[in-house]
């Protein structure tokens, strides 16, 4: 009986051993040499056998490390490093190299007439969402812009940027096709003042002032604020003129107004700002532009209607800061304050959206606007 028993362990022992290779991963040791042709015939259909057990279809695990669309397509490569993947955003903006849109006045493509929407405009290359909102009190009109590429942030000018030739902003805004513009800084009101101005990348004045808040875009699409213009000048340090050039970045708008309302994601106490120009304390119309994230910005027009309404700067640096602003900036405001966009028809004087900051004034001659624009050529459409 104990003989039988002993037969009987060593049977399942020697079950379980020779189970063992096709239920557990071992690790790779050198092949043993073969004795024959057949032999080594049958070692190589063994280790075929062996990878094939430990494969993993990706197909099936896809929801778990990257998007479907990138399960078929990864590029896997075999140099023993880890290849990560990321997913493409479906929502994401993009374009065609041979889009992006020169650094000059030139007129951009007009927008696509099927591509505006409800509350705004969205094709392949920018974004746009406009709202009205009730915020403190105050009536607030509100664009919230995405872009594909840095190109699309552009101003024009009335007549040349060195001239002074002012001229309204529908007027402007109807020789260069934007998706939407808001006013910009009429740098032409007192040009004996010293101001830091630039358009698309043309130098219009290169002077620091120590009285105003300067905003640079770069050629990135990002917002730099510099308070009482300091980092401009020479004895500055850091001084950003040099910092730019030594990361290759160049200079495409600058604008001397402001104050500054939010500067690095911390909202800007205005108390600092009781002796600015532009009635800081006043309720008054008011214009701003803000950046929120890579290529993303906001625009806000505040109205008033027969003196009532308005902000002070404090309470439009509150508002662009919980509009999620990481930079703001004031632009002029009074009637100069407006934003615009035309509808599908173009800009023969068909607005889809069209907010004055004094809604009992008429339109003011201006210098200069910004504007945001679509990079999808019409032969695309």
């Amino acid at each position: 009986m104990k003989l039988f028993i002993r037969i009987l362990l060593s049977v399942l022992c020697a079950a379980v051993i020779l189970s063992m290779p096709f239920s557990l991963s071992t690790p790779h040791k050198p092949a043993p040499k073969a004795d024959s042709p057949q032999q080594e015939e049958n070692m190589q259909n063994a280790v075929t056998e062996d990878e094939d057990s430990e494969y993993i279809d990706f197909d099936d695990w896809s929801g778990l490390f990257f998007s479907t669309a990138y399960a078929e397509d990864a590029d896997w490569s075999d140099d023993g490093d880890d290849v990560i993947v990321e997913p493409l955003d479906e929502n994401a903006l993009r374009i065609k190299a041979d889009w992006k849109l020169p650094v000059d006045f030139s007129a951009p493509p007009r927008p696509n007439p099927d591509k505006y929407t409800e509350d705004g405009y969205e094709d392949q290359s920018i974004r746009v969402r406009v709202e009205t909102r009730e915020m403190y009190g105050i009536t607030v009109n509100i664009a919230f812009v995405e872009i594909a590429d840095a190109s699309q942030l552009r101003t024009a000018v009335a007549g040349n940027a060195q001239n002074k030739s002012t001229d309204v902003m529908q007027s402007i805004a109807a020789t260069i096709n934007p998706v939407i513009a808001l006013n910009g800084d009429l740098y032409t009101q007192l040009p004996e003042k010293k101001t830091f101005e630039v358009r698309m990348g043309e130098k219009i004045r290169a002077k620091t002032n120590n009285l105003k808040d300067i905003l640079v875009i770069d050629d990135l699409g990002d917002f730099h604020l510099f308070i009482r213009s300091h980092g401009l000048h020479k004895d500055d340090r850091p001084y950003y003129l040099s910092e730019i050039k030594e990361e290759g970045r160049k200079i495409v708008n600058a604008m001397t107004f402001g104050p500054a309302l939010v500067k690095d994601g911390v909202l800007i106490d205005q108390k600092t700002n009781e002796h600015y120009d532009y009635a800081p304390n006043y309720k008054n119309p008011r214009s701003a532009i803000g950046q929120t994230g890579k290529l993303s910005y906001v625009l806000v027009v505040v109205e008033t209607v027969r003196g009532q309404g308005g902000a002070t700067f404090q309470d439009l640096a509150q508002i662009m800061y919980d509009l999620g602003c990481i930079q703001a900036y004031n632009l002029d405001g009074g009637n100069t304050a407006e934003m615009l966009m035309f509808g599908p028809g173009g800009n023969n004087g068909e607005f889809k959206f069209h907010f004055s900051g004094d809604l009992n004034a008429d339109d003011r001659s201006i210098k200069d606007i910004i504007y945001f624009a679509t990079a999808v050529p019409e032969s695309e459409w």
